[in-house]
């Protein structure tokens, strides 16, 4: 059922995209991210949150979302995280809030291993059927699969507005003043 739920909705995704949504390549604060075209939603597929309870990113409207997709064997990953949970205490007062996106562990690895390390300022999600980040690099990136880490930015309606590949400075004035400017917009 899974690889079925996932092929439908790579089907749809890629059915949907056109050239347009694909054209734009502005970057934001930094080389690499990259403004997405307007008019592309978060994913709603099923996601599983530590209490046991399902949702999806549309849970988190109201707030600037940093999405981050990243697996534990990522080295990249194990870099920025630390950072991103930085910038969530720093900015969670702001309306800004980051979710880890785990892909290939399920929610007790997730927990135990943000525990471990003390990144108690992230949020942790799971995506069970591994259809949100397909949809997010086929929407964003125009291939199936992911490399991590892969973030993005999402604006309070849901909207997403930036795409990130690779480590970016998170600590850094540019950063800050991009996700506040988000915070700003209604």
């Amino acid at each position: 059922m899974r690889l079925a739920s996932l092929l439908a909705a790579a089907l749809a995704a890629t059915l949907s995209l056109g050239a347009p949504a694909m054209a734009q390549d502005q970057t934001a604060f930094a080389k690499n991210v990259v403004l997405a075209a307007p008019g592309l939603s978060v994913p709603t597929e099923e996601l599983r949150y530590p209490d046991g309870s399902k949702g999806t990113l549309a849970d988190y409207a109201g707030d600037v979302l940093i999405v981050t997709l990243w697996q534990e064997d990522c080295p990249w990953c194990m870099r920025e995280l630390p950072v991103l949970n930085r910038l969530s205490g720093d900015m969670k007062g702001e309306g800004v809030r980051v979710v880890a996106l785990g892909l290939d562990q399920d929610m007790s690895l997730i927990t135990n291993f943000l525990d471990q390390r003390e990144l108690g300022n992230i949020d942790p999600i799971m995506d069970w059927e591994k259809v949100n980040g397909s949809l997010f690099s086929i929407e964003h990136f125009g291939r199936f699969s992911i490399a991590t880490p892969t973030s993005f930015i999402v604006n309070k309606k849901g909207d997403v507005v930036a795409r990130i590949w690779g480590l970016v400075d998170w600590d850094g004035d540019p950063a800050r003043a991009f996700l506040r400017s988000l915070v700003l917009q209604g």
